[in-house]
């Protein structure tokens, strides 16, 4: 049973990471030919590079096709936004800037790849599969959130969850090709 979470859980780090729609077949041979790092390990990098701090916020995203994660992090009246490439870890951009203000730091330990994965999974089952796009932690309010987008036939999806208690706090879709903002179905839960 461990070795069927394990293998579903680098499953849906192949989905997110590689934008495949959850429909599309995986073999465990590409599960363990995967590259990349987790989501704990660009924090890591992150902070090594701007000399400890407060992360603020973490993003995975696809970019022109790329996955990196980009993160925000204050350190001693710096303000440090770092993108980094989440196939390699390398540094794409360390943009460093000072400044007076300060924000509240996550708790660390919620911000993990299981716990991407595991939401991830709640969101493309919401919206009827679909392909991963972006995947952004970030503390709104003093409530560590989760908003997970999704392109689905046309139709994106933005859902977004409190990361503590898993519950879902608001779930937005935009069909490409409507004129309004969002259409389709709006639910906002307490968080």
């Amino acid at each position: 049973m461990k070795g069927t979470k394990r293998i579903v859980a680098v499953a849906l780090a192949l989905i997110c990471a590689l934008g495949v729609t959850i429909a599309a077949p995986v073999s465990a041979h590409a599960y363990s030919s995967a590259a990349g790092i987790t989501f704990e390990r660009a924090i890591e990098i992150a902070r090594d590079a701007a000399g400890g701090g407060q992360v603020t916020e973490v993003e995975w995203a696809l970019k022109n096709g790329n996955p990196r994660y980009e993160l925000e992090i204050y350190h001693n009246g710096r303000k440090h936004e770092i993108k980094i490439d989440a196939v390699t870890g390398d540094f794409i951009k360390h943009k460093s800037k000072a400044t007076s203000k300060t924000k509240a730091g996550m708790t660390i330990s919620q911000v993990t790849s299981a716990r991407a994965m595991e939401l991830a999974e709640a969101a493309l089952s919401l919206s009827g599969g679909g392909t991963v796009r972006e995947i952004e932690f970030e503390l709104k309010k003093g409530v560590l959130i989760c908003e997970i987008e999704i392109n689905n036939n046309g139709t994106k999806h933005e859902v977004k969850y409190n990361v503590s208690t898993g519950a879902m706090t608001q779930h937005k879709s935009k069909n490409s090709g409507s004129g309004n903002r969002y259409s389709g179905t709006i639910n906002h839960l307490a968080p």
